[in-house]
């Protein structure tokens, strides 16, 4: 009850900024700047349409779900929620008025925008020009060589979810998965973590759930439409893999919030556009 309060109570103080906001927005994330950053995104998103100076962060994926069920004001409104591993195993919750879900699986993946993150190291380095950072930053280098091994890992990581929840899946730190400052996989331990979680998953389970869950989420993921990046933890994996390869080119001690903030002012916004058709006024 004292939790269902404090979720209302966050959720009231949009009737604070009423003057300043042509339309409620209601997030999950609660962590220091992420407020400005939501503001920044859906500002630029609803430049056309809606004065956005605040966002109001509510405190999870259910609060936000559970706050929308029960939102009766007249103004113009929008809930968003995180895709998560969703994504991949399946979920309920699909769009509708005043709710939106990412079809990320958060909103750092908004963040990695490879023009964005250049954008931020030609501002950072003196002497290198745009096109020699974009040389040896080489986004496509990075994606040949990550893409499908984060894919392979998020698969393996959705099927421990469904059927060994208690294991611990994104939380795994991605910096233990790597052995240089590119900001790339290590193979073996790649393949040490992948198979460790395989094994733990047939040890509780069977061998034939562990390929039947498996499979039917290769399969929901190819019904999705989705890429593969798009069902990988930016938050987790993908920003912290990007940000060290981008240190490694030019020497600056930029916070990651602060370059997060940066992103989000050119970052390209394009993959959150159907946003605008699910506000409800």
């Amino acid at each position: 009850m004292i939790h269902e309060r404090s979720v209302q109570a966050k959720a009231a103080k949009s009737v604070f900024f009423e003057d300043v906001n042509d339309i409620d927005i209601y997030i999950e994330d609660t962590a220091f700047g992420y407020p400005k950053l939501f503001t920044i995104l859906f500002s630029r998103l609803l430049n056309q349409q809606y004065k956005v100076n605040r966002v109001f962060p509510l405190g999870g994926r259910k609060a936000v779900i559970e706050q929308h069920s029960e939102h009766s004001s007249d103004r113009p409104s929008l809930y968003i929620i995180d895709g998560d591993l969703f994504l991949l195993i399946g979920d309920e919750i699909n769009n509708q008025k005043g709710l939106y879900k990412f079809p990320h699986y958060c909103v750092e993946n908004i963040l990695c925008d490879q023009n964005a993150i250049l954008a931020v190291l030609d501002e950072e380095e003196p002497v290198k020009s745009l096109g020699t950072l974009e040389g040896l930053f080489n986004y496509q280098e990075w994606l040949l060589n990550n893409e499908d091994k984060l894919f392979c890992l998020f698969v393996e990581y959705a099927t421990s979810m469904i059927l060994t929840p208690q294991q611990q899946t994104v939380a795994f730190k991605v910096s233990d998965l790597v052995s240089n400052n590119k900001g790339e996989l290590d193979d073996h331990k790649l393949e040490t973590r992948v198979e460790g979680l395989k094994q733990l998953i047939i040890e509780s389970k069977s061998i034939e759930e562990y390929e039947s869950t498996r499979n039917e989420i290769l399969a929901n993921f190819e019904r999705s439409g989705l890429n593969k990046l798009d069902v990988i933890s930016g938050k987790d994996y993908l920003f912290p893999l990007l940000k060290t390869r981008a240190k490694s080119l030019v020497k600056t001690k930029v916070p990651d919030l602060n370059l997060k903030l940066r992103l989000a002012k050119t970052c390209n916004v394009h993959s959150i556009s159907a946003a605008v058709d699910y506000i409800a006024c």
